[in-house]
């Protein structure tokens, strides 16, 4: 059951999306799923946007088609391309500016065309914290956070989540592949689809539920939930480092200070 305190801030949340039609920007996360179900509440017609480039693993899009279907409500993936003097290839300390900038702008020009008022996206309070630039983007192009406005806490997202018994609720954190690979180190679609293979290994061998390939050139370095680094060791350790040599890695690292956002130096 939802406190009142709760629901009081979902309604403020969507109160501005009321007889709205909306774009949702839809990665089949926690968040945008939370924000899907809650504002088709309120929305007077609602269409769930996804997106797709070299930089979104085949998994989360999958992932994302197979949970709008639970929602019911109508999806499209709309595939971006990258002109290869982009500054996102050059991997800049503000690369989320630039990669939001132009997916929003598209998603923006979308909604302007078929008539839509908002576009809205999954941000919620607690992406304020740490190194976030690409809050600058969704600013300058005026894409409303229902759940960034009513001060919804990643905590609270999934206990609502939960609440509406969204098979999201305890889904780990997403990030695009482009966040393995170091800022001022220059990204290849070659590079993006080697981690993409070695996380899909990865993930079949049950390591963790939140875990990242980090893409050092001929190093891959693991982090694993912190929680979790003990049991790696109770794994088949040579099957994991022959498989990851065998995508291009010489050297397989594991990062003793487990998982963590990547920041600039």
């Amino acid at each position: 059951m939802l406190s009142n305190a709760l629901k009081y801030k979902i309604t403020q949340a969507i109160s501005p999306l009321v007889g709205k039609r909306v774009i949702i920007a839809f990665s089949g996360g926690v968040d945008s799923t939370v924000v899907a179900r809650v504002v088709q509440k309120v929305s007077n017609k609602i269409k769930l946007i996804t997106v797709t480039s070299d930089w979104i693993s085949r998994q989360e899009l999958d992932e994302a088609k197979e949970i709008a279907d639970q929602l019911d409500l109508p999806h499209e993936v709309l595939k971006i391309s990258v002109e290869k003097d982009h500054l996102f290839w050059r991997n800049p300390p503000d690369r989320c500016y630039h990669c939001k900038k132009l997916i929003f702008s598209q998603l923006h020009d979308l909604a302007m065309r078929e008539g839509y008022e908002i576009v809205v996206d999954g941000t919620n309070a607690s992406d304020t914290e740490g190194h976030r630039p690409g809050l600058k983007a969704l600013e300058e192009l005026t894409i409303y956070s229902p759940l960034r406005q009513g001060g919804l806490t990643k905590k609270e997202v999934r206990e609502i989540a939960d609440h509406y018994d969204l098979s999201v609720a305890k889904k780990p954190a997403m990030a695009c592949l482009a966040s393995r690979i170091p800022y001022d180190e220059e990204i290849s679609v070659p590079n993006l689809k080697k981690v993409e293979k070695a996380e899909d290994f990865l993930r079949k061998q049950d390591l963790s539920s939140q875990f990242r390939l980090r893409d050092h050139g001929n190093l891959a370095r693991i982090e694993l939930a912190p929680e979790s680094i003990r049991e790696i060791c109770t794994k088949d350790i040579d099957f994991i480092v022959q498989e990851l040599k065998k995508l291009g890695y010489r050297y397989v690292t594991l990062d003793l200070e487990g998982y963590r956002p990547i920041t600039p130096d």
